[in-house]
């Protein structure tokens, strides 16, 4: 029996990759005019506004990132004249050269089909880009702002459903926790920016099959091969924003479906590393396959900027100055704790958390402590030592990066929701 799982989650990830590869190929194969009326209006609307504005004065939670969103809009809606192998795997954007006074920005929220002798063409192959086919095919029936609203309902269906999902796997105690870890990622940006949506959609729809299906999954594939294979889609359309959550949450839902379940702390540690392991080595494999294929395409050479990169995005240096990896965390840490309405929030859900549990120990004059509920410190800890090992990108980017620190703390709601629980579990 576990020789048929393995074999299904080995066939099911390889299945995985070939369709990732289709649906990249599949993309490029669709070009209408509306497509590229509505990629045009989307670009322009985008660069009307600032590269970076904020729905909300002076929090960095609340800020988008606009300067990706419009590299995401060009290169979705790519109609230049390479094979289509080079564009499946080029991540090509036509880049417009500005015009005698437009500034750098105007010139680079145009969207044109491109001009050879205007324009260049610029590769991005660090990345799978696998947002290309869906956005390409929305554009074809609706305009960005359209696809943004699309975005905000579709995140907060999902939410409503993981909530009632929750209630009724009995972690109610847990629904406190959740709600406002998912807040602290701030829904509006997660609606509005493109960039930040290729993380948030992936763990809302992950946390949902787990809670489901999770008997079923574990039966069929493993449960560390569901979490490889959510790190292979994470990968495949995330370009490195904050990818942890897509571990980080459903990671904690299943620990605590397992507590609930009465597995000893042996078992549950097991479960908890390797499905880290499973989440890695399908969020890594999947980049390097990437590479291989850029490789084979355009070349070995590209391997070598990929490689500077990957150096540069683990060191501990941005623009020429040193920095500490505390530091690094402290600086993403102080996006959340450097807000009061955010202090507020986080103490009274600290209060909602605890209260069955005082309720409890005023009743009986007795607390059940669960020590197995350790096990979600693990998940904390995971998140904090993403930023120490992903110490430049986790400062250059902190106004979204931040968002992995929810995992850490959805991780402590969690385990103070499960340390006390309840007396006829």
């Amino acid at each position: 029996m576990i020789r048929n799982r393995a074999f299904r989650a080995a066939a099911l990830l390889v299945c995985a990759v070939l369709l990732c590869c289709a649906c990249n190929a599949a993309a490029f194969l669709i070009d209408t005019p509306a497509m590229r009326e509505n990629a045009a209006q989307g670009v322009s609307m985008l660069g009307g506004q600032e590269s970076s504005p904020q729905l909300i004065g002076g929090f960095k939670s609340a800020q988008l990132d606009n300067y990706t969103a419009i590299l995401m809009v060009k290169t979705a809606a790519y109609t230049g004249y390479h094979t289509l192998a080079e564009k499946a795997f080029g991540g090509y954007c036509t880049e417009v050269h500005p015009q005698p006074g437009q500034s750098v920005w105007d010139a680079f929220s145009t969207y044109t089909p491109g001009v050879p002798d205007m324009n260049g063409d610029v590769l991005y192959t660090r990345y799978w880009h696998g947002y290309t086919l869906p956005l390409r095919l929305l554009l074809c029936v609706m305009n960005l702002s359209n696809i943004q609203m699309t975005l905000y309902y579709v995140q907060l269906a999902l939410m409503v459903v993981c909530l009632m999902l929750m209630a009724r796997r009995k972690l109610g105690r847990l629904i406190p926790g959740f709600f406002t870890a998912y807040f602290l990622l701030c829904p509006m940006a997660l609606g509005v920016c493109l960039q930040y949506a290729t993380a948030s959609v992936p763990m809302l729809a992950a946390c949902c099959l787990l809670l489901l299906a999770d008997e079923t999954i574990d039966r069929l594939i493993g449960m560390p091969a569901f979490f490889a294979l959510v790190g292979l889609v994470t990968n495949y359309l995330d370009l490195l924003t904050f990818p942890l959550v897509t571990l980080g949450f459903p990671l904690v839902l299943l620990l605590a479906l397992r507590l609930r379940a009465g597995d000893s702390f042996s078992r549950l540690f097991s479960a908890a590393f390797f499905c880290c392991a499973g989440w890695g080595v399908g969020f890594a494999g999947m980049w390097v396959c990437k590479w291989l294929l850029s490789a084979l395409v355009f070349g070995w050479g590209q391997l070598g900027s990929i490689v500077s990169q990957i150096f540069l995005r683990v060191s501990t240096e941005s623009g020429g100055e040193s920095f500490s990896r505390i530091a690094v965390l402290r600086n993403n840490l102080n996006v959340v704790t450097g807000k009061a309405a955010y202090l507020l929030l986080l103490g009274l859900t600290g209060l909602a958390v605890l209260a069955p549990a005082g309720i409890q120990l005023i009743r009986t004059h007795r607390l059940h402590i669960d020590v197995r509920a350790l096990i979600l410190l693990l998940p904390l800890l995971v998140s904090l030592l993403w930023y120490i090992v992903m110490a430049n990108h986790s400062l250059d980017h902190t106004y979204y990066t931040y968002r992995g620190l929810s995992v850490a703390v959805l991780s402590g709601y969690a385990l103070l929701g499960c340390l006390f629980p309840e007396e006829d579990r």
